[in-house]
């Protein structure tokens, strides 16, 4: 492991362990004896690194839209999509913001 990358290593750490705090910035530089510079600069670099990365590791899958049975009908406007053994099931008042929000978190991984 090269210095860069064991650096980019330790502040990936030393931000999700300043994100799981629930600290202030300058409360949790002072805990951990880093200048807040440095905290905002690899907030900023590890979030540039990942939304970069994220874009180029898009993979689609296909899907098959199949009838279901008549006694797995919900409602003629309700949309059931299922990935596995998850499903979704989105209605006609749906929230959008949170159904952004879950493919968000379907996208990254675990």
């Amino acid at each position: 492991m090269t210095d860069r990358d064991k650096r980019r290593h330790e502040w990936t750490i030393r931000v999700a362990d300043y994100k799981a705090s629930g600290l202030t910035m300058s409360a949790w530089c002072t805990a951990n004896h880093r200048s807040k510079e440095s905290l905002k600069y690899w907030l900023r670099k590890l979030k540039q690194d990942s939304s970069s990365s994220s874009t180029h590791s898009t993979n689609w899958l296909p899907i098959t839209v199949a009838d279901p049975p008549s006694a797995a009908i919900v409602n003629a406007s309700t949309l059931i999509v299922r990935i596995g053994q998850a499903s979704i099931e989105l209605h006609p008042d749906f929230d959008p913001h949170l159904l952004c929000k879950i493919v968000h978190a379907l996208e990254s991984p675990c």
